[in-house]
């Protein structure tokens, strides 16, 4: 039962995930966007991901054992696709704090449009990294095929 709490947990984070991803290249995505609303977004995605990393160990640990994951290869596929994709993000999040600092020096502040375009597709990328992440997650429950 615990694994069960656990594997739900870690799919509604992931969903909140996806969420926060989309929304924040939905306001990229405008002329001049709510820095302060984009530093929001960025922070939850930040936390969720970190709270779907705390879980999966939890998972590793109480659900079917290191020795499952160990040896699957698609485990190792979908962790490798989480620390790119987190690793990606690390350029849109400084942009955005850089963003949330100017505002707060200059009120009604807007973003350069190159910035804006480079953390757009940075975000886009994330989410369409997202995909092969979930091909590997299902991949993954059930190796051995």
């Amino acid at each position: 039962m615990h694994d069960l709490v656990l594997a739900i947990l870690h799919h509604l984070l992931f969903l909140g995930l996806i969420v926060m991803l989309a929304s924040e290249l939905a306001l990229l995505r405008t002329a001049e966007p709510s820095v302060k609303r984009l530093a929001g977004l960025d922070a939850g995605y930040g936390v969720t991901a970190l709270l779907i990393l705390l879980v999966g160990v939890g998972r590793v640990m109480g659900g079917k054992g290191w020795a499952f994951y160990e040896a699957n290869p698609f485990f190792w596929a979908k962790i490798a696709t989480f620390a790119l994709i987190g690793l990606i993000s690390i350029r849109p999040t400084l942009a955005i704090l850089k963003w949330r600092k100017a505002e707060g020096a200059a009120p009604g502040y807007v973003p350069p449009q190159a910035e804006l375009t480079a953390a757009r597709r940075a975000v886009g990328l994330e989410l369409l990294l997202l995909v092969p992440l979930l091909a590997f997650a299902a991949a993954m429950a059930r190796w051995p095929f």
